[in-house]
């Protein structure tokens, strides 16, 4: 799983396939994250802008590490 930069600061995005329910519940649980969208073959995530990507990553990488 990596997380990927896009135009966007405060959004990055996963090239993956995953049940989008469960992933969407899971990844909108983590502390900072503004919202979670599914594309054909990605995931883009944003953050609140007080929130470090790095604390952000753990959690999510946490996350698919368990799937």
């Amino acid at each position: 799983m990596e997380l990927i930069d896009t135009p966007n600061p405060n959004a990055k995005k996963i090239d993956t396939e995953f049940n989008e329910n469960d992933l969407a519940d899971k990844l909108n649980s983590v502390d900072g994250v503004l919202s979670v969208f599914f594309g054909p073959g990605f995931i883009t995530i944003t953050k609140s802008e007080d929130k470090e990507w790095d604390r952000i990553t753990q959690d999510i990488s946490s996350i698919f590490d368990k799937l």
